[in-house]
């Protein structure tokens, strides 16, 4: 797949397809936009793009209410990338960029830089000096420039309309198996293994700490899942909070692999979780902890048995 970062070094090529959004945790509705796309660049012999952005525009106009990313700028190329498209076109997006006018945007960069025959947007998209573009916009400046236009959407699953921010919020909840759905995959945390205060290790359940490098993180609490590495994909249980049988006053991110005994100290991890077990609470002491998690690993083992 190839990656595009500076529209004056891109090659013309016959009958781009460009499908446009921001792709923040590439889910189902994503995914239908992308084959929408590649379906329509096969069929006319052409390439389709996925053109997106860097950083994400609330995350520049809005920064203080911007939402947690679902996933890391390069998981999302390697989601897209898997995808099938072939090609990602990121945009810079600068205070400058985002006064450009809709129509300036689809003249001058849709048409006049990239050359694309047929744009598929979703039913929702906004583009533009105050997000003044939405598809019905872009139905009209294809008729007005000559391209063909494509309304995707909207996608339900389940009776809930798929969008990343219903997917934040369902993961926020804890509610990690409905998030799945939408998302056509298990939510992961991902990130590089930290030295912690070895609370489990102590308890006789030694984990990994994980810091975090995904900005969406679910509630506070136990959760059934996998650790994902190098070498394999193990089972595991997480607990993400503050640990208050001890009194912590830092979130952590844990995870204790099942059957695993090897460091991981400075390792980058992929923590997939499947299901909240129980929320967060303090215990009485580190005895009747231990034994709760044995009781929660016990679950864990049931529920991943199935996942």
């Amino acid at each position: 797949m190839e990656i595009i970062r500076n529209l004056g070094e891109m090659a013309r090529r016959h009958h781009p397809v460009v499908a446009i959004g921001n792709f923040d945790g590439v889910h189902q509705g994503h995914r239908a936009i992308l084959r929408e796309a590649i379906q329509c660049a096969r069929v006319a012999g052409g390439s389709a793009f996925a053109l997106t952005f860097d950083p994400l525009p609330a995350s520049l106009l809005d920064p203080a209410h911007a939402p947690p990313l679902i996933m890391t700028p390069a998981e999302k190329l390697e989601l897209l990338r898997l995808s099938g498209i072939d090609g990602v076109i990121v945009l810079d997006f600068t205070a400058e960029f985002s006064r450009i006018p809709p129509r300036d945007f689809v003249r001058d960069y849709l048409l006049g830089r990239i050359g694309a025959r047929v744009v598929v947007v979703g039913h929702s998209v906004s583009f533009g000096h105050g997000r003044a573009g939405n598809a019905a916009a872009m139905v009209e400046f294809g008729r007005e420039f000559g391209f063909d236009t494509i309304v995707v959407g909207p996608v339900k699953i389940d009776e809930m309309e798929v969008s990343s921010s219903k997917i934040r919020l369902l993961i926020q909840e804890g509610d990690l198996r409905r998030a799945a759905r939408l998302l056509g995959r298990y939510h992961f945390l991902s990130g590089r293994v930290v030295r912690g205060r070895e609370r489990g290790r102590s308890l006789g359940f030694p984990t990994a700490n994980l810091e975090s490098e995904t900005q969406c993180i679910p509630a506070d609490g136990v959760y059934a899942g996998r650790v994902v590495l190098s070498d394999g994909v193990y089972p595991a249980i997480a607990n993400i909070g503050l640990r208050p049988t001890f009194a912590e006053k830092q979130r952590s991110i844990e995870a204790h692999l099942f059957d695993f005994d090897r460091d991981l100290y400075g390792e980058r991890i992929k923590l997939e979780l499947v299901e909240r077990i129980r929320g967060e609470r303090r215990f009485d002491s580190p005895a009747a902890l231990a034994a709760q998690i044995a009781l929660d690993l016990s679950r864990a083992r049931e529920i991943l048995a199935t996942a």
